[in-house]
């Protein structure tokens, strides 16, 4: 019996879902089939943060109704993308002790991950990853998997991330409003990287840009972990905000001005090159300088990257990052921001998309966009061939079937990378 995932991407700017059906490759591994997709402007969602609900219920309807429709099938449960300013990091340590003749368990895995999760929080975040960086068995460092390994003792370096219990409850309500369970919600910078990064960079040390249309979210790797978490106000519609003030032009005018004629690089453009655009007070169109509009597009851009600079210099991890910095989300399509990265950061920078070197079938030219990497990297997210082992064993295992549901999000979170 085929196995079905389902991903809902709500962005700022858009809300996207698919539909995938679980495969094996030629090689017998497991792959996805995308089955359908859909998606609709986003209404009332701000900056990753719900702010009406009616018009996300209905925005998010649209979207999963168009997927549904597409496949054929109804989506009863999803992967839900998650981000905001809300989101805050930690990281912290938890220890279990282990029955040497028995070796390390599940059950051993999870007594340390709790432990790494008793920290003390705000009254209004609760917790959303609890993600293993590494593992110490008996001393013995940078163990990636230490389930059966003989020892005494197991220790675990995780990385916690939390949010606001008001933002994810809103979040929650909008999709269960469409009889949509929440399989997990999942950081979309962490969703991201399953698309967009290669193995060997997050092993060697990597940081993820996602430049969405309210936030960029940065995540940083390191021997296969995530390390370090930041998410930023601030993304695309930043871009278009300051094209509209300059310009004394409506929002929408703006943005399709950077979408047409945008770049951050503005001595490329000729001097005389002109575009035509309505502004406020004026029936008639107006022409612009485009060089102006590039200007007003770089000044933003290189803020962005002394910003983004700066919280990799905060985060200890500016000076490990042989890999450096790739980009993705819909606004690091903005032609010379790579350019202009490498210049500011002083390191590689590149623009990574889903592609189809994944293990996915069917992946249109339209998902192969930047913009799509934190969809198409929440499937990917569930598709971890090691985690569905686990959770088959740990159910195997387990005298309290009922706790399922919660054990499969911790199952998934054990797992880095």
């Amino acid at each position: 019996m085929e196995e079905f995932i389902s991903a809902i991407d709500i962005g700022t700017t858009k809300v996207c879902a698919l539909m995938a059906g679980v495969t094996h490759d030629s090689l017998g591994n497991l792959a996805l089939r995308i089955l359908g997709e859909g998606q609709a402007p986003s209404q009332g969602i701000r900056r990753g943060v719900v702010i009406n609900v009616s018009e996300a219920i209905a925005c998010i309807s649209e979207a999963v109704e168009k997927c549904e429709q597409d496949a054929g099938m109804n989506i009863t449960s999803a992967y839900i993308g998650i981000a905001g300013s809300h989101i805050n990091t930690l990281n912290s340590k938890g220890v279990s002790p282990v029955e040497p003749r028995s070796g390390v368990t599940m059950h051993d895995m999870q007594r340390a991950l709790e432990g790494a999760r008793a920290v003390a929080l705000p009254q209004n975040q609760e917790v959303i990853h609890t993600i293993a960086r590494q593992w110490t068995v008996d001393g013995q460092s940078d163990v990636q998997h230490p389930l059966g390994m003989s020892a005494y003792r197991l220790e675990v370096d995780a990385h916690i991330v939390t949010g606001s219990s008001t933002a994810i409850h809103n979040i929650a309500q909008c999709v269960r409003a469409h009889d949509i369970e929440i399989d997990e919600l999942v950081l979309e910078p962490l969703a991201a990287n399953e698309a967009v990064l290669r193995p060997e960079e997050r092993r060697m040390g990597v940081a993820v840009v996602d430049m969405g249309g309210g936030t960029t979210d940065i995540a940083i790797f390191e021997d296969d972990g995530l390390c370090h978490t930041v998410i930023l106000d601030m993304g695309g519609n930043h871009f278009s905000n300051d094209v509209a003030v300059g310009l004394h032009a409506p929002f929408e005018t703006a943005e399709e001005l950077k979408l047409r004629y945008g770049s951050v690089m503005p001595d490329s453009v000729p001097e005389d090159d002109k575009v035509w655009a309505s502004v406020f007070g004026e029936k008639s169109e107006r022409s612009f300088s485009r060089r102006f509009i590039c200007e007003i597009l770089a000044d933003r851009a290189e803020e962005m990257f002394e910003i983004i600079g700066g919280k990799l210099d905060e985060s200890g991890y500016f000076d490990k990052l042989p890999a450096g910095v790739v980009l993705t989300g819909g606004s690091s399509q903005l032609p010379g921001l790579t350019e202009m990265g490498r210049s500011i950061l002083g390191m590689p920078v590149r623009v990574g998309a889903p592609s189809t070197r994944l293990p996915i079938t069917g992946l249109s030219r339209n998902l192969q966009s930047p913009a799509y990497a934190t969809s198409i990297g929440l499937l990917l997210w569930a598709l971890h061939e090691d985690a569905r082992k686990i959770r088959r064993q740990y159910a195997a295992e387990s005298s309290q079937p009922n706790w399922g549901s919660q054990l499969m999000r911790w199952l998934k979170n054990l797992l880095p990378g």
